[in-house]
């Protein structure tokens, strides 16, 4: 759990320095530019967020689902973090693409985040 600054997350390729600052939360949940997106979660001034990430589908999915993209990782490695980096998580061992799902509790101000990771070609579990 961590206090979200600015109320959204990034998850991007490692190496990738594309820019998701074109993104507008009013007409979009997320954004996606590049090895880069972004999603809006809850203020920093409503609470914490939390968050979890899964290789598998987790024992119990939240309802909502906000969205599902194939994200280029050619790093192999996968950054989550809030525009400020008080939050941060990184994550190893992909190769390719990334087929990124993301399950939340409230689709308009998530307080709770399901991102399930996964190999292009992958089977979810």
């Amino acid at each position: 759990m961590a206090k979200i600054e600015h109320g959204c997350l990034i998850l991007r390729d490692a190496g990738s320095d594309d820019d998701v600052s074109d993104w507008d939360p009013v007409s979009s949940s997320w954004y996606r530019e590049g090895s880069s997106l972004i999603f809006g979660v809850q203020t920093s001034v409503d609470g914490p967020v939390e968050c979890e990430v899964w290789k598998s589908a987790p024992p119990a999915m939240l309802p909502a689902n906000l969205f599902e993209v194939s994200l280029p990782c050619p790093s192999g490695w996968l950054v989550l973090h809030d525009p400020n980096d008080y939050a941060r998580m990184q994550f190893v061992g992909f190769r390719g693409s990334v087929i990124c799902s993301v399950m939340v509790d409230d689709p308009q101000f998530p307080s709770k985040v399901q991102i399930l990771l996964r190999e292009e070609g992958e089977v979810a579990s």
